[in-house]
């Protein structure tokens, strides 16, 4: 515990005297210079509440706080998702695959181990659909996700990289019980990110399956979140929203759509293009 406390104490005396800082700056009623310089040696440990005031004191939110302590690096977690989303893009079965088979239990609460597995064998399913997602698997899912009263990051991952292997009944009864859960976090900008990634991805879907209903629910959700910063997820949101138009029938043909895709090329964005594009063609295919 000691060696921590060290860690902690040096990190944060390494921030506190970068931003030309003294003790005294960041003390206060319940925080002590006493009580911050014992902590930067290493002698004693702050507790939560008070780590949080000094944290403040540096004017860091605790998530960049954390993000300092790992050295600027992302969790084992987050960059094994990464490279699956690479491999998925590229459809390297193999490569997922092999994640896979390598997958160690990481983590001690068993349920996360089986959770992660899940994730994984969920992508290889979505490029190779003989790798069957049983019953189990999927109640498993749905009864962890349903019973975390509160939505967080994991949450988020969790469901956004495993909505495509569950029916619509279940799909829309975890879709609206995100839409509630995760609201208290939203002011987090990378939660909020990632919450419009989830949405979008949960539209694609339901479009896709011509569940124009419950899209348009979930379509109305996404618009009340985005703020003109949002470019990203405006951009797909718009461009859902002309598609399903055209399915429904209230469009003749797709030329509005083609415009819309050629005006986003002109912004020099051939990734969001070529995203665009490849979702038209999945979604277009059985009309």
């Amino acid at each position: 515990m000691l060696g921590k406390s060290l860690e902690l104490g040096e990190l944060y005396k390494e921030l506190r005297v970068a931003r030309g800082l003294k003790l005294k700056d960041i003390a206060r009623d319940n925080l002590s210079v006493s009580q911050l310089s014992k902590f930067e040696m290493g002698k004693t440990m702050l507790a939560a509440d008070k780590l949080l005031l000094a944290i403040e004191g540096i004017h860091m939110t605790f998530s960049e706080f954390g993000h300092a302590l790992t050295q600027y690096h992302e969790s084992d977690l987050f960059k094994t998702g990464k490279k699956i989303v690479e491999f998925q893009a590229k459809r390297n079965i193999k490569g997922i695959k092999k994640i896979l088979k390598d997958y160690q239990d990481t983590e001690t609460y068993d349920v996360y181990n089986r959770l992660n597995r899940l994730i994984i064998k969920a992508t290889v399913h979505s490029l190779d659909s003989s790798l069957e997602i049983t019953n189990e698997e999927k109640e498993f899912l749905t009864s962890y996700l349903y019973a975390i009263e509160e939505w967080t990051e994991y949450e988020l991952y969790l469901f956004g990289n495993t909505l495509f292997i569950l029916s619509d009944d279940d799909l829309i009864f975890l879709g609206k019980a995100f839409v509630e859960r995760d609201k208290l976090y939203r002011e987090l900008p990378e939660h909020k990110k990632r919450s419009e990634l989830v949405l979008i991805n949960l539209i694609l879907i339901l479009i896709e399956h011509r569940n124009f209903y419950h899209a348009s629910y979930f379509i109305e959700n996404l618009e009340n979140m985005l703020t003109y910063q949002d470019m990203f997820a405006r951009v797909v949101l718009n461009f859902l929203k002309k598609v399903m138009n055209y399915l429904k029938g209230e469009t003749a043909d797709l030329s509005d759509v083609e415009v819309y895709i050629s005006l986003i090329e002109k912004l020099d964005n051939p990734t969001l293009v070529m995203f665009l594009k490849t979702n038209l063609e999945q979604i277009t295919k059985r009309k």
